[in-house]
């Protein structure tokens, strides 16, 4: 849950910061280039209104055919033109001043007082000084060309900034009686002013860093700000969720809760005490239906204790009672089958040894079976050479596999000795083997193989049987469960003990037992044996 809360903190702040930042910055930033767009559109109209004046101011002069001024006054120094049309007067000689000379003394005059300056620039001037120059140049050519009304840019000269402004000039006819080369109605030239716009650049400046300050702050304080609602309104709620969470897997169940935060989160707690008390209430009914049937199941399990223990003391008593009278028949039997003659009896008499076998050998099953569960089977273990083993097995079965017409095959790979107890080993591979002969067709083959593993022996028997379906491969090991081969018409039906003692046997030796397919036919059934390390 710690990482549950850490992984909400982490994604509630991602998305504040996704969703604040990209909207506060897209403010902020549109609100600098607004202002950037209304500092440079005041630029611009007062550029506009100070051509749109010096324009009138040319016009006048130019209505008026000039304007006199005397020579030795303030205004009309450093204002020489192409021309000199001097009339002397009572009060002294005066100059005519044109309109292109108009315009340079203005020009001087703001530009002493550091405001501003422009001048004139022609096509064709008659004055070399209106010369114009690559941006008043390219003012005329897009005036020219009908592109534009106006032309600016903004340029730096000597490390200020200059805004530099072009307007174009038409010749009227009142231009035609100087300028004998241009046409009316043309464009003659343009008027460029330049504007100091340092203080615009560092106004702009430091009202963009305020702007960023402002939203640098802002950001913080709203992110901040969500920050903690969250956290109040869920994280510390979901916190105390877990506690409580926690509590209730202890054993603590508590009947009110008081989450905060939210009524919805109130809501939630109600409903988690509701629940904690139902609980709560459910497991002490549980105990008691759990302990009640404890009580009888130990009652229960106490009764079948003792009614085992009375069905294999039964067992192993009846079975022990069983083999005296059993011996006594078959020595009857056997007495009988030498004394009579007649073949008919001798028929009777071959029946009931046949029988008889087969009820010995159920005794001896349930016997054995009960001795090896009640744990008082005494284990002789021993070294022996299990290839000798399977050998002498092999040459006993021999005359009951003759009788089948089938043949045991084994090839003895040499001593491979084992701590084992041979009686009761013998008793395994004796019961594979009949197993095998039982199953097998006539004209069969029931092969022979010891392999040596990892620290294990392993011994196969493989018959050429009608094999063992694969759900039934593991259930034919416990008791009294056949293989469904077993029913098949002409085979003798077993007790169901045989493999279970095999298995109970091989177990108590530290091995394992199982059978699986035969690829040429039939099952091969394998158990193993730790092996014994040779000096």
């Amino acid at each position: 849950m710690r990482a549950l809360r850490g992984s909400l903190q982490f994604k509630f702040v991602s998305a504040i910061i996704c969703i604040v930042v990209p909207l506060l910055g897209i403010i902020f930033l549109w609100q600098g280039v607004a202002e950037e767009r209304q500092a440079w559109s005041q630029v611009v109209n007062q550029a506009r209104l100070l051509t749109r004046q010096i324009i009138l101011t040319r016009q006048w002069v130019s209505d008026s055919q000039g304007v006199f001024l005397r020579q030795d006054t303030p205004g009309a120094q450093g204002g020489g033109g192409f021309y000199s049309d001097l009339l002397p007067t009572e009060r002294g000689v005066l100059q005519r001043f044109t309109p292109s000379m108009i315009t340079k003394q203005l020009s001087l005059y703001s530009y002493r007082q550091n405001l501003y300056r422009f001048r004139l620039a022609g096509i064709a001037p008659m004055n070399p000084e209106n010369r114009p120059d690559d941006f008043e140049l390219a003012a005329i050519k897009s005036f020219s060309q009908g592109e534009s009304k106006e032309y600016y840019t903004l340029a730096d000269h000597d490390g200020e900034a200059i805004f530099q402004y072009s307007a174009p000039l038409y010749v009227d006819e009142t231009c035609l009686s100087c300028h004998k080369n241009y046409t009316s109605g043309t464009v003659s030239g343009c008027l460029s002013i330049h504007l100091p716009v340092q203080h615009v650049l560092d106004s702009l400046s430091n009202s963009k860093l305020q702007l960023f300050s402002s939203a640098l702050a802002l950001i913080v304080l709203t992110v901040l700000t969500l920050y903690f609602l969250v956290r109040h309104l869920v994280l510390n709620p979901l916190s105390t969720l877990e506690t409580v969470a926690k509590g209730i897997s202890r054993g603590q169940f508590p009947e009110r809760l008081h989450i905060g935060g939210s009524d919805e989160m109130n809501r939630v707690g109600q409903a988690l005490g509701s629940m904690s008390v139902k609980l709560r209430e459910g497991r002490d009914r549980l105990e008691e239906e759990v302990q009640n049937a404890t009580s009888e199941l130990a009652l229960a399990n106490e009764e079948l204790k003792t009614l085992d223990r009375l069905k294999s003391e039964f067992l192993a008593t009846m079975s022990h009672e069983l083999r005296s009278p059993l011996t006594s028949i078959r020595g009857g039997l056997d007495y009988l089958r030498r004394t009579e003659t007649v073949s008919d009896r001798q028929d009777y008499l071959q029946i009931m040894d046949k029988n008889l076998r087969r009820l010995v050998h159920l005794v001896t099953d349930i016997f054995d079976i009960t001795r090896i569960e009640a744990d008082k089977i005494e284990w002789n273990f021993g070294p022996a050479d299990m290839s000798e083993l399977v050998g002498e097995i092999v040459e006993i079965m021999t005359p009951l596999a003759d009788e089948r017409e089938l043949r045991l095959h084994f090839l003895s790979p040499g001593p491979m000795t084992a701590m084992v107890d041979v009686e009761r080993i013998e008793q395994v591979i004796v019961n594979l083997t009949d197993n095998a002969i039982k199953y097998s067709p006539r004209g069969g083959l029931v092969s022979f193989v010891l392999l040596h593993g990892e620290g294990e022996l392993k011994i196969q028997v493989r018959d050429q049987g009608p094999g063992i379906p694969p759900e039934a491969r593991e259930a034919i090991f416990k008791k009294f469960h056949t293989a469904p081969s077993s029913g098949r018409s002409g085979k003798p039906g077993g007790t169901g003990l045989g493999l279970a003692i095999c298995s109970q046997i091989v177990r108590a030796h530290g091995g394992r037992i199982w059978v699986e397919g035969n690829p040429e036919g039939g099952s091969i059934f394998t158990f193993t044996l730790p092996a014994r390390d040779e000096d």
